[in-house]
């Protein structure tokens, strides 16, 4: 069930992706995702009843899923296109190996304490680092997404337009 409560969360947001993608301070809507994530992580470890637990788990859900959704979109958006197969690579690198290392934290940390202090410490760390990140990079507190006008028309269609220019 709380594998589930997880994904009903993500699935939920997924759905709700084109909203989101809508949203033109996307730097801001990525950190304040994260660290939704981590207070729900921090909640679901003092949660003691099933229900509450599992909505905590389902608020993660979804705030991860906005989190990636808009990281990808700004990758996607900002990285020049010589260069967007490798950042891409680079960050899901990142964002496979992250949670693992995460993981492993938890499970040392649960074995010297407890399970609940575990989840805490790291929900509560995470909203900490989002901080120290929010607060020292203002170029992704401050990012907006490229309105649509200024966007080329076709994808690409400014780059083809050079190239063919070069060419000549």
């Amino acid at each position: 069930m709380f594998l589930s409560a997880v994904a009903v969360g993500g699935i939920t947001a997924g759905l709700l992706s084109g909203t989101v993608t809508r949203w033109r301070r996307s730097g801001f809507v990525q950190l304040s995702a994260a660290g939704v994530w981590g207070l729900a992580l921090a909640c679901f470890g003092l949660a003691e009843p099933l229900w509450p637990a599992l909505g905590c788990l389902a608020v993660a859900g979804a705030a991860d899923t906005v989190s990636v959704v808009t990281r990808s979109a700004l990758v996607q958006l900002e990285t020049p296109d010589v260069y967007r197969g490798r950042v891409s690579s680079v960050e899901h690198v990142i964002g496979v190996a992250g949670p693992e290392l995460g993981n492993f934290r938890g499970g040392l940390l649960a074995s010297a304490t407890s399970a609940s202090f575990s989840l805490v410490f790291g929900g509560l760390s995470a909203v900490l680092a989002i901080v120290a990140v929010t607060a020292a990079n203002a170029p992704l507190r401050a990012y907006r997404t490229p309105s649509a006008a200024a966007k080329p028309a076709v994808p690409g269609a400014a780059d083809a337009a050079a190239a063919a220019g070069q060419v000549c």
